[in-house]
């Protein structure tokens, strides 16, 4: 069910079903600096939210070495 993906250099495993768009805004839709702020703050403090220009909500989280994409 999860699937992984490398973005920005940071392992993502994600629900396609769930969270397709997310991996849309976060690997098309802004750039590498952008991208960056939802990384350092996931690693930083566990988690990191975000909205994508369609106006869902997500969950960046920190796993030891990889992270998740969760809707919220």
């Amino acid at each position: 069910m999860d699937k992984k993906i490398i973005i920005w250099g940071h392992t993502v495993s994600y629900d396609d079903s769930v969270v397709a768009y997310g991996i849309y805004y976060l690997t098309h839709q802004i750039d590498a600096p952008e991208a960056k702020v939802f990384f350092d703050q996931a690693f930083s403090h566990g988690s990191a939210c975000f909205e994508d220009q369609m106006g869902n909500n997500y969950k960046l989280v920190h796993n030891g070495s990889e992270y998740q994409l969760i809707k919220q």
